[in-house]
């Protein structure tokens, strides 16, 4: 490195903060806006009433016409011979879980009308505008500025602080 470079960076740095100023002063404030924005409540609730429902006498399993089935093959395979044998045992079967049914299906048909309670979860939903922030404008040395807010400013005036800098350009740089 240089040694004017060393020596010259340290210099330049402080005369630019030397220059910056800040300071406290006042500013009109020329509107204040309240902001909203929509909440949705969603709340759940138990929406309960009485239903009817058909009860069938029958079991609703496929246990009496496995049981049909089986019963219907070891008959049908008491008759025939050879490859007959299979087919009465096959024939035996299917006409042993059919019964099975038909005689389900027919008590079924002597089921009763249960009611029952059922309840199901809904929910209510509602749209609630609440109050989100404050837009503040204010004015000073002849321009506007915006700014958000919690908390509501009150009164006609706003403090602010100014900050003074030089701007720096690439023109007014140079290389060291």
């Amino acid at each position: 490195m240089k040694l004017n470079t060393i020596i010259l960076t340290p210099i330049l740095l402080l005369s630019q903060s030397a220059i910056s100023v800040s300071y406290s002063d006042t500013a009109k404030i020329t509107s204040v806006d309240k902001i909203y924005r929509t909440h949705t409540i969603r709340e759940p609730h138990q929406d309960c009433y009485i239903k009817e429902f058909y009860q069938a006498d029958g079991d609703g399993s496929a246990t009496n016409e496995i049981v049909g089935g089986l019963f219907g093959g070891l008959i049908g395979n008491q008759f025939g011979g050879g490859s007959g044998k299979d087919a009465m045992t096959v024939a035996g079967a299917l006409l042993g879980a059919s019964l099975a049914h038909d005689d389900e299906l027919a008590k079924s048909k002597n089921g009763r009308m249960i009611s029952k309670e059922v309840c199901e979860t809904r929910y209510r939903t509602e749209s609630v505008e609440r109050l989100n922030h404050y837009r503040v404008e204010y004015e000073y040395d002849g321009r506007t500025f915006t700014y958000t807010t919690k908390s509501k400013p009150y009164g006609s005036t706003l403090k602010i602080k100014v900050n003074i800098s030089p701007k720096q350009t690439n023109g007014n740089r140079k290389n060291i």
